[in-house]
């Protein structure tokens, strides 16, 4: 009773008897009332009457009256019976009357003739009625079967998927329909859970091994110290201890919030002014060795959010920028449509094929594999992860003289886009033969550098020009 062909097979079934059962009712009326006619036409009788009395006329005979016999005029005589639409009705049981002069013979022979006649037209269309419903139910049954057959199977396959073999697939079927489409989809569902699945099963191991490390690190150190503690520096010890704790708490912070941010909680969300949370974080700031510059607009940028959240991405971005810049950090926010917070410095950058690989989880560059040189790899993970939460994006990309790399947050501020003309730098063609030719042809950052010296360009005046009027809060 569940299974869906029985289901589709019994509506088709259903629909089409109700359709031909009403159909067959008006035919069975429509027939009655033909044969009622057929009937009255059959036992009308037509008389010429004179004074002597009236004489019946026979059927294709033409009536020549007498001069000699005073005529009076025509009267008929006819059997109207009641047949029954109903097709067991018996022939004996219908009623009829005579209207007009009656007719010398019985007219119940007729009338019962009429009714049989009836009843076998109404029997022949309920049984072509009938038949139709039935090849309608076997026809809709064929057709469910081997439309749904498929999806059985496809069925059967993803009963056979679990997470031991997640790399297995389902067979698409061949052309272009629901169930094509449906197949598709399914291993493109497959395919996000088996990078979800794999996603997690490597943040477990990293985030298990990035635990043990400092765990083992402070048992060690503690265990030595217990071993020998007349020779144990007890306030080196103790300070190693507090270090690692320090790393311990970090990460568990960091892992927390990266598993909070994943769930995709529904949270409230305020107006946040992200001028004052880069003042605030930049104010935050004592860094001896490394120049920090801030660069945004003297107006408030507003964006909806969580205020503790994107102060987390623009430290986490300042951290990165900072753990690898040679002298100078600078941090650009411009207000608009989109929200574009720029970090950038003038460190070793990042190559091309790293760009995205440097947000996912515990990802390190080589230069960065050390303890001193950068942490578990969960700051520009997280950082992204909180842009995506707030419907923007991070993304790595060149900066203007190809030195560093430049870490661009864009967020949406609810502002009206405003359209802005722009215009195209002038092709110099010709550059890159010239280039091969003489051997200068070296790719660097995927752009090819400039053979001949460019005119000095007014910076401030550009990007004002590109970004509009902007006043410099702080200098460091």
């Amino acid at each position: 009773m569940r299974s869906l062909q029985f289901k589709v097979t019994a509506w088709a079934t259903l629909v089409t008897a109700l359709l031909l059962g009403c159909a067959t009712v008006l035919v069975a009326i429509s027939l009655r009332d033909q044969a009622e006619r057929r009937s009255i036409d059959e036992s009308r009788i037509s008389y010429v009457c004179t004074v002597d009395g009236c004489t019946e006329v026979e059927d294709g005979k033409r009536f020549t009256p007498n001069h000699s016999i005073s005529f009076i005029g025509y009267e008929t005589g006819e059997v109207r019976p009641a047949l029954s639409a109903w097709p067991f009705s018996s022939p004996e049981n219908v009623t009829y009357e005579v209207h007009g002069r009656p007719r010398l013979t019985n007219a119940r022979p007729g009338v019962e003739r009429a009714q049989q006649t009836l009843n076998g037209s109404i029997l022949l269309v309920a049984g072509i009625a009938l038949s139709v419903t039935t090849l309608v139910g076997f026809m809709t049954w064929a057709a469910a079967v081997r439309v749904l057959a498929p999806v059985e199977e496809m069925r059967g396959e993803m009963a056979d998927i679990n997470e031991q073999n997640l790399t297995r697939r389902i067979r698409v079927p061949s052309g272009d329909n629901e169930i094509t489409r449906l197949a598709t989809t399914m291993n493109e569902t497959l395919d996000r859970v088996h990078k979800a699945v794999e996603d997690t099963r490597r943040f477990v191991a990293d985030a298990s091994h990035e635990l043990r490390s400092p765990l083992a690190a402070l048992r060690a150190e503690l265990e030595i110290a217990v071993s020998h503690p007349q020779l144990a520096d007890w306030p080196t010890v103790v300070g190693n201890a507090l270090e690692d704790t320090e790393r311990l708490q970090e990460l568990t912070t960091d892992l927390l919030l990266l598993a909070r941010l994943d769930a995709d909680a529904t949270e409230k969300q305020d107006a946040v002014d992200l001028t004052a949370v880069v003042q605030r974080e930049i104010l935050r700031r004592r860094v001896s060795d490394v120049e920090l510059i801030a660069d945004v607009e003297a107006r408030p940028v507003h964006v909806a959010g969580r205020r503790a959240q994107l102060s987390r991405l623009l430290g986490n971005l300042l951290d990165n920028a900072e753990r690898h810049a040679s002298s100078t950090v600078t941090v650009r926010l411009r207000g608009g449509p989109l929200a574009v917070l720029e970090v950038t410095d003038d460190g070793p950058g990042i190559a091309q094929p790293d760009r995205e690989r440097v947000f996912e989880r515990f990802t390190r560059l080589d230069d960065a594999r050390t303890r001193d040189a950068g942490g578990a790899g969960l700051g520009l993970a997280i950082a992204r992860r909180i842009a995506s939460r707030h419907r923007g994006t991070l993304e790595a990309a060149d900066t203007a003289d190809f030195r560093g790399i430049r870490f661009v947050a864009t967020i949406p501020t609810g502002e009206p886009v405003q359209q802005r003309r722009v215009v195209a730098p002038p092709q110099r063609t010709g550059d890159e033969i010239w280039q091969f030719i003489n051997g200068s042809f070296v790719a660097t950052h995927a752009v090819i550098p400039e053979p001949r010296p460019e005119p000095v360009v007014d910076l401030d005046a550009e990007l004002a020009l590109i970004f509009g009027e902007h006043v410099p809060v702080l200098t460091h």
